[in-house]
């Protein structure tokens, strides 16, 4: 071959190198996006994610307002939609996408030349980093591992979210709950000391008793003041959850008392999370991303450029010569960022490991929780409640026609304000029981599994 068919080649090779960049850079998928996070949480809870809105614009569901109450379900999706903290994290699955495209990308070739003088012959020449093709499927697979490691960690973000949102509307019913039950004990102290004012000007009753009586209706009112803020503490902590800030509408939850699920096995639940929730799904793709780059650490360390070279010539002016230029291993071998690849592979292993008792430690933590919740709940709906309900309607009675001292009708009205506070206590604690059991699984248990390609009904943006 002479030298200009050498020269032809040459420039075929490289235009078939940048060929293969070109072609490489536009044919890498996006491994992890918005929709793919919207996908999995459908399957997983039902809900879906709304397409992506401008910083600080609330959307609403349709149908939903807040002016007609506030249900379970409509809290869960405005905070998925909304929560700002929870928006900022889905913006990773980008980050995660131009790590992946980059991983892509060949090197550029490096164009070498050195002007002509007298007695000095130009030249040029062309390094193209061979290495880069054997060592390009590597970077794209430890790329994208790390995207589908993002994917799963989202898809556990929102997990969290819609726990955070469900617990969040259990402490807002609650809170109006105990305000509730802070009325009627106001009411009973007052109608009580209405009784003994009568009995003293029958003269059925000393001053003495009617004054504690009083002190007691007024106990009673403060504490109906110092509950009104509570419940205005948990509606921020809630509204803040649902990304509703700016949103001034009072939330008025509007769900019924929370109803006893069946009973599950704690076993099957633990083995079932420990496979499949996305957190340990997370970990495991990172343990196969850190495998990737192990290897990468393992070749990467070598270069092996090829050159191609031109210089004036006897017969042409551009006469080329092909040539290499490689990494000799005499001196490392990239030892530290292997052993350091080394570690990390081992780490996220061991993570991995953790990550699966900490599993079963939340499910069986929760399962817990919630059995214990229903059986003391099942003991106060089915005996407490009904004998205390009695025992004040016999004391109250009996007191008005004086046959009982002030002291056993307040012991009773006591003991019913408790039970009608416990009752309360114990409905949000089956529910945020419920909504953390649900969590450590990692999917809804009391309802079929929705495809995640169904429609998504049509938001209500306000301008």
């Amino acid at each position: 071959m002479d030298s200009r068919g050498a020269g032809r080649a040459v420039w075929l090779c490289f235009a078939g190198l940048i060929l293969i960049s070109a072609v490489g850079c536009h044919c890498i998928p996006a491994a992890c996006d918005r929709d793919c996070v919207s996908s999995k949480l459908a399957a997983r809870t039902g809900h879906v994610l709304f397409s992506e809105t401008g910083c600080g614009q609330i959307v609403y569901p349709k149908g939903a307002s807040l002016n007609d109450g506030l249900t379970e379900e409509e809290a869960v999706l405005l905070a998925l939609w909304n929560n700002a903290a929870f928006q900022e994290q889905l913006v990773d699955w980008k980050i995660a996408h131009g790590d992946l495209v980059q991983a892509g990308l060949l090197p550029n070739p490096e164009l070498f030349f050195v002007a002509s003088a007298p007695d000095k012959p130009f030249r040029y020449a062309i390094d193209v980093p061979i290495e880069a093709l054997w060592l390009r499927p590597i970077r794209i697979a430890a790329a994208e591992r790390e995207s589908y490691r993002v994917c799963e960690r989202l898809t556990q973000a929102g997990l969290d979210l819609i726990r955070d949102a469900r617990q969040g509307y259990a402490d807002l019913q609650l809170a109006r709950g105990r305000l509730r039950v802070a009325e009627q004990a106001e009411e009973l102290r007052q109608r009580i000391t209405k009784f003994a004012e009568v009995r003293l000007d029958d003269g059925d009753a000393s001053p003495q008793e009617v004054a504690t009586a009083k002190i007691d209706s007024l106990q009673a009112k403060q504490d109906v003041v110092r509950i009104q803020q509570d419940v205005a503490l948990a509606e921020e902590r809630l509204r803040n959850i649902l990304g509703l800030s700016d949103d001034r509408t009072p939330l008025n939850p509007t769900d019924p008392a929370p109803t006893v699920q069946g009973d599950f096995d704690a076993e099957v639940l633990s083995a079932e999370a420990a496979v499949s929730r996305p957190d340990f799904l997370a970990v495991s793709q990172a343990v196969d991303g850190a495998a990737e780059r192990l290897r990468l650490a393992q070749l990467g360390w070598f270069r092996f450029l090829g050159i191609a070279d031109a210089t004036n010539g006897t017969r042409t002016g551009h006469e080329f010569g092909g040539g290499f230029r490689m990494t000799l291993p005499i001196l490392n071998r990239n030892e530290g960022v292997i052993a350091r690849a080394e570690a990390e592979w081992e780490k996220l292993c061991r993570q991995r490991q953790t990550i699966h008792n900490q599993i079963v430690l939340d499910v069986r933590q929760a399962h817990l929780r919630y059995m214990q919740a229903r059986a003391e709940l099942e003991v106060l709906d089915g005996q407490t409640r009904p004998e205390v309900t009695a025992a004040i309607q016999r004391a109250t009675a009996a007191y008005r026609d004086g046959d009982v001292g002030y002291i056993v009708v307040l012991q009773t009205s006591r003991q019913l304000i408790d039970a009608e506070l416990r009752q309360e206590q114990l409905h949000a604690e089956l529910r945020r029981a419920w909504a953390e059991l649900e969590r450590s699984v990692g999917r809804h248990l009391d309802a079929p599994v929705v495809n995640s390609t169904r429609p998504l009904e049509r938001p209500v943006v306000p301008n």
